[in-house]
């Protein structure tokens, strides 16, 4: 029997303790695809046992990337530590994520939550630990026959009765509290219909499990009112797109101190900006797991605030990766924000490859460059170059062709690489295909076939 079978079996009866107390009548069993979705099977509450000791069987065929028609059976075994009441499910069901094993017992390569668990483990005994915060922006919209609307009329810091979506807000406000979240603030963002509700960074898997809660609650509640909350990158052509912004450290794991921050010069320290360079170094085959879809690329276009160049400053949110300013005395603040992933990535899969390409950083002392004080937004490409400066990928498909040719960024997410990348390339083909065109004609237009693939999707 296998070391986490025998630890979950020692959660049966607590587990069993809560079920009864908050009268559970079945539990969600959620597994996370390459996409970074959630998919997942009702148990009832009878077979809490079973699931904990045995695991429970599903089709890994049937999920994009996961295993193949002659060799499909996958065992969800139910992680203990993330049994949850969440208030906006329907009464009596409870959720719990699960790590993805195969039937022997063998933990399945492919399993993004379980790849993650493994890197912060291998972390852990190198003495770091790595924690994330990020911001997940999304629209609420009004659906049409064959179009969509913002839901509201409200621009940045917008109020009721301009901004009529705060009685949505304020419900998901106090699910998420409910379900344990601590939340940073709350308010609408620059673009028509579009919100943001920021939650505290946590160690990399705890935060990945939120986002993936987070956008389960803001979507389930918003429909609750009659609306649909997206976070599509670009719903809207002409304005702001919705980004993720990622916010991150490295900590000493004995101590808890904070290893970005550099006490003696009251700023960031050589692991940091070495960190850094190696995010800023490997950001084209980053591209194409922190900006996964088409769709992301429409967001990744100069002049709507979303970053183009490949480059650092202070304080710059022009730039691809932000060093927030932190008040005086409040080096455990210091942080990199990294401003190129949108709400569509996987967040496992996100944070294994930042993590990786930073460590390669720190590991082989790679120099971020200069940071830039001024907006880079209204730079042009030739500017740009002259300069030294490289822009990310053009597309999807250039996208995957970097990740493919980055050994770190590829190395990585491993054995689930090839089939990643196959996946995003066959997505990008189905799109030019349904164009007819090239992608700089349909460009500037957000097309039908994007709100089939990620208006709900993502």
């Amino acid at each position: 029997m296998t070391e986490f079978k025998l630890k979950y079996e020692e959660a049966i009866d607590p587990l069993k303790d809560l079920v009864k107390r908050h009268d559970i009548k079945y539990i969600r069993l959620m597994v996370v695809d390459l996409n970074g979705r959630p998919r997942a099977m009702l148990i009832p509450e009878y077979e809490i046992e079973s699931a904990l000791t045995h695991g429970v069987g599903f089709d890994g065929s049937s999920i994009a990337g996961f295993m193949d028609i002659s060799q499909s059976d996958l065992v969800a075994n139910p992680d203990p530590s993330t049994f949850l009441v969440p208030m906006w499910e329907a009464p009596g069901v409870a959720t719990m994520f699960c790590y993805i094993s195969k039937p022997n017992g063998a933990p399945f390569e492919g399993d993004p939550r379980g790849m993650l668990k493994r890197t912060l483990d291998d972390l852990e005994r190198k003495g770091y630990g790595f924690n994330t915060g990020p911001e997940l922006e999304f629209f609420y919209v009004t659906r049409h026959s064959e179009s969509i609307s913002p839901f509201d009329s409200g621009g940045y810091f917008e109020l009721p009765p301009i901004d009529p979506s705060e009685e949505i807000k304020m419900e998901t406000m106090m699910c998420l509290e409910a379900a344990g979240f601590q939340l940073d603030k709350v308010h609408h963002e620059v673009a028509t219909g579009q919100h943001e509700i920021n939650f505290r960074y946590a160690e990399a898997l705890k935060t990945a499990d939120n986002a993936l809660l987070y956008k389960l609650a803001v979507k389930t509640i918003a429909q609750k009112h009659g609306a649909t909350a997206t976070f599509m990158p670009k719903p809207f052509w002409g304005v702001n797109g919705s980004g993720c912004h990622v916010h991150m450290s490295l900590v000493d794991v004995e101590s808890g101190g904070n290893l970005f921050y550099d006490p003696d010069s009251g700023g960031l320290s050589d692991v940091a900006l070495h960190f850094m360079g190696g995010v800023l170094g490997h950001a084209k085959g980053l591209s194409m797991v922190v900006a996964p879809t088409v769709n992301s690329y429409k967001r990744l276009v100069p002049h709507y605030e979303a970053p183009v160049y490949i480059c650092w400053g202070y304080g710059n949110r022009s730039a691809l990766m932000r060093i927030p300013r932190f008040p005086k005395g409040m080096g455990k603040a210091a942080r990199m924000e990294y401003r190129h992933p949108d709400p569509s990535c996987n967040p496992y899969l996100s944070s294994i490859a930042i993590l990786k390409a930073g460590i390669d950083g720190v590991e082989r002392k790679l120099d971020p460059g200069e940071p830039y004080a001024e907006n880079v937004f209204h730079m042009t490409k030739e500017e740009m170059e002259k300069r030294g400066v490289e822009m990310l990928p053009e597309h999807l498909s250039d996208a995957a062709d970097a990740f493919v040719s980055d050994p770190v960024a590829f190395d990585a997410l491993g054995s689930c690489s090839n089939n990643l990348a196959e996946l995003k390339r066959r997505e990008f083909e189905d799109y030019t295909s349904s164009m007819g065109c090239s992608w700089t004609e349909s460009l500037p237009r957000i097309t039908p076939w994007e709100m089939g693939q990620y208006l709900i999707r993502c």
